[in-house]
């Protein structure tokens, strides 16, 4: 049976997508890197080596399979561990990562909410959080190696206190100091705050939940930490805040960092076509929105100080295939200091395509942050959902 991307999301209109780490982009340390690429079709997850004087991919070991519609991948940040969770069958596939970044499945699966979507882990790498859509909650795992294990009181309603509305929860993001989870709702266009104790469970923020744009989905936080983009699929925008974490400029007491969202100047901020995922450079000031109605990808400069979103003047949009999903920024290896000049390195985009069952690769210009494209659309999987690397 070929399976549709939206098929799994039965017969709620405007579900959130997302890119599926926290924020998208990779950095790496040496001449190749891993490129992971989950499909609904047929429910498997395959892994790719990456040249990244180049951004060629080359097919590492054989395919793992995951659950029924696996939909997002989330890898912990000591990359040896990764997990796939699988909204038809509302569970969660556990792997090990070896040396080599090929995968070894564990034994079992952990059970989450109705319809999970978006994932995020912690940055200690302690806690692995997501959004239950189906279920409006949020369920919170403990990590030990690849093996997980439900924190007391997981799930975690998303529903406000004296509310009976569903939310829809479809992403998740953890804060640079991991004491602060966003959820982003795209039933009631709303970001919900919470802190997040040492056990992992969660509390609601005084000022959560934060009005957005109609149906967001996807959301990142730059390597600073210090702001949040939320991706308006409903309204064709992004909604950035400054976060009151780690950044204390952003706080009313700046001594007492308490999570709490303020919106960045400007905000929203236009995008293209139904805006589904946000990711941004590991080490350069660009933002890239993938745009699932319009099949393209939108970029940006933001401000480091502001937040402020601002279109590239080069090309601020290039062409993916049809319905893309998912997208991950990895670091390149070219260009070095000689003497007093400085290169910078060529980096590398990749979008799993939906429908067209495709990857898309560009390369990404990081004096100027214009994306182009290699040439090297490779066919997939069938209905690739996620792709993530390490």
């Amino acid at each position: 049976m070929r399976f549709r991307f939206f098929a799994c999301l039965l017969s709620i209109s405007l579900c959130g997508l997302l890119a599926c780490s926290n924020n998208n982009s990779v950095v790496t340390t040496n001449g190749t890197g891993v490129l992971y690429i989950a499909a609904q079709g047929d429910s498997s997850l395959t892994a790719y080596t990456v040249t990244l004087s180049n951004g060629a991919l080359t097919v590492l070991g054989s395919a793992q399979s995951t659950g029924s519609a696996p939909f997002a991948i989330a890898l912990s940040p000591a990359l040896n561990a990764l997990f796939v969770d699988n909204t038809a069958s509302r569970t969660i596939s556990s792997y090990t990562i070896n040396s080599d970044g090929s995968l070894t499945a564990g034994t079992g699966t952990a059970k989450t909410g109705i319809m999970p979507m978006g994932m995020a882990i912690d940055p200690a790498g302690k806690f692995l959080f997501v959004a239950n859509q189906g279920s409006s909650t949020v369920s919170v795992f403990s990590i030990s190696s690849a093996a997980l294990k439900e924190v007391a009181g997981s799930p975690f309603s998303t529903i406000p206190a004296g509310s009976t509305v569903a939310t829809g929860p479809s992403a998740v993001v953890v804060s640079a100091t991991g004491n602060f989870l966003y959820v982003s709702n795209t039933f009631t266009s709303t970001v919900s705050a919470y802190s997040i104790s040492s056990s992992g469970s969660l509390t609601a923020l005084g000022g959560s939940p934060f009005a957005v744009g109609l149906s967001p989905s996807g959301m990142t936080l730059p390597p600073s930490g210090a702001f949040l983009y939320v991706a308006n699929t409903g309204t064709d925008n992004i909604s950035a805040f400054n976060i009151c974490d780690k950044v204390v400029i952003s706080c009313a007491d700046v001594n007492n960092p308490n999570g709490n969202l303020t919106p960045v100047a400007g905000s929203p901020f236009s995008g293209g076509g139904s805006p589904v995922a946000i990711a941004v450079d590991p080490a350069f000031d660009f933002l890239y929105v993938l745009d699932s109605r319009s099949n393209q990808i939108s970029s940006f400069a933001y401000g480091t100080g502001s937040g402020v979103l601002t279109p590239l003047s080069t090309t601020p949009t290039v062409s993916t295939g049809q319905s893309p999903a998912s997208f991950v920024v990895v670091s390149g290896t070219t260009g070095a200091n000689v003497g007093n000049n400085i290169t910078n390195p060529t980096d590398f985009l990749y979008v799993v395509n939906n429908q067209a069952s495709t990857l898309s690769v560009f390369s990404l210009n990081t004096t100027t942050g214009e994306l182009t494209t290699l040439g090297m659309a490779a066919t997939t999987a069938v209905n690739p959902t996620a792709v993530a690397a390490n």
